[in-house]
């Protein structure tokens, strides 16, 4: 296989896209790591998989749970307010 890029300028630095066929045939997805390597005049690229941060429940319950603590004004009166009909209290 073998395709042509163009070398583009983006800051600093000097970068090139990934074909499509390239990262599905390496199975590189966003945010994995891609090692060069020049031998003998050839670019060598490897695909090393970077391992994903595991989210955990409490961590995801944490800033749920710091959402919840702010009322609106609306939810202060609502909270505050007497029964309207026949309500269980």
């Amino acid at each position: 296989m073998r395709t042509t890029t163009t070398v583009r300028k983006s800051g600093g630095s000097a970068i090139t896209t990934l074909p499509p066929f390239i990262s599905n045939f390496l199975k590189v997805e966003i945010g994995d790591e891609l090692s060069w390597e020049i031998r003998a005049g050839e670019v060598i690229l490897t695909a090393s998989k970077t391992r994903r941060k595991r989210t955990k429940l409490n961590d995801l319950l944490d800033k749920f749970e710091a959402t919840q603590n702010t009322q609106s004004l609306e939810d202060e009166q609502w909270l505050n307010s007497a029964p309207q009909g026949r309500e269980l209290v």
